[in-house]
């Protein structure tokens, strides 16, 4: 499935889109009513969630990083499939403005494009797990360190939302 990101605009799947304030009633007739858990609403066996706010679009997030099977793309890039660090540098470049980074290399959002992206490790800490699993006697094995830092160099979400959404 191709899956674009518009920043401020619509997620296109495929030939499907999905617009920032498009009513509830309208993408649940474009990709079914998906599983609620609370405000949130999955698709795509839990690679995507929607947030509605006063019934719509409001937030899309993919949340599958680089294993999952939806891949969007965003000013060209593969979100998943490209290193944070280039990714960072694409959104940067893109938003004109502000970026949150109040979590030190976890987290970005940028607002003036309200995108946010999300990973669970930096490769420095791993790095420094490598070296204390060692220093240990009990040396990592070669597949969990390349698991670990597969997770620490690609984000894990890619959010996007209404106009104005990582200002509130």
């Amino acid at each position: 499935m191709n899956i674009q990101i518009y920043p401020l605009d619509k997620i296109v799947f495929d030939n499907i889109s999905i617009c920032f304030g498009m009513e509830k009633s309208a993408v649940e007739l474009a990709l079914g009513a998906g599983e609620a858990i609370g405000d949130r609403y999955y698709y795509f066996n839990s690679e995507m969630a929607i947030d509605y706010r006063e019934n719509k679009v409001d937030f899309v997030e993919f949340l599958a990083g680089i294993d999952g099977k939806l891949k969007p793309t965003i000013y060209g890039v593969s979100a998943f499939d490209v290193n944070a660090a280039e990714l960072v540098d694409v959104l940067k470049a893109n938003n004109n403005g502000e970026i949150c980074d109040d979590e030190n290399g976890y987290s970005y959002s940028f607002s003036n494009i309200s995108i946010g992206v999300y990973r669970e490790a930096l490769p420095d800490e791993i790095e420094e797990m490598i070296e204390e699993a060692k220093s240990d006697g009990s040396p990592m094995s070669d597949d969990d360190i390349q698991y670990e830092m597969k997770r620490a160099n690609h984000w894990a979400t890619i959010g996007c939302g209404n106009i104005g959404y990582y200002q509130r």
